[in-house]
């Protein structure tokens, strides 16, 4: 019975964690960059937490206003906001939930992409996997998933042996 739960458990966090690397690799192949949403400058639509699916192949000659775009404001500060005016010196942008719309417009210098989709609250994961007892939750979920991998095998070799003999 416990070998029957711990090859379920061994099998399911093996699948989960193949299938978030390969959708991370995809992803990243693709020209999807995932950012961090830390402040509440979009309102509802980017709550604070959410991860941002930005396409870095989204071209800037192609962004209309409304669309929702990510722009380097200077090497440490990245900005996700919606194009409100676009005119001959760049895109202006505004967040949802502000009074007033960006000073600077976004140029094609500062450009990242556009934002294809998001996911609430997902971000808050990286916050917690960023700290001390994040990383030491996943080295030891990883050493764990290792030793369960040789018990289930040593258990698997020794019982083909046991039925060959």
């Amino acid at each position: 019975m416990a070998r029957k739960i711990f090859d379920k458990v061994y099998k399911i966090l093996s699948t989960i964690v193949i299938t978030i690397g390969v959708i991370l690799v995809i992803t990243y192949l693709c020209g999807i960059r995932l950012y961090h949403v830390k402040s509440g400058s979009m309102g509802e639509l980017l709550p604070v937490g959410s991860v941002c699916f930005v396409s870095t192949y989204s071209k800037y000659e192609n962004i209309k206003t409304g669309d929702v775009i990510s722009f380097k404001v200077d090497d440490d500060m990245l900005v996700t906001h919606r194009a409100v005016r676009i005119t001959d010196v760049g895109i202006y942008t505004k967040g949802d939930a502000n009074n007033t719309e960006d000073p600077d417009a976004v140029t094609k210098k500062n450009y990242i992409g556009k934002t294809i989709f998001a996911l609430p609250h997902v971000g808050d994961m990286f916050i917690f996997f960023r700290t001390t007892v994040g990383k030491v939750s996943i080295v030891a979920a990883l050493i764990l998933l290792l030793i369960m991998g040789r018990i289930y095998k040593m258990n698997d070799t020794e019982e083909k042996g046991e039925i060959n003999r």
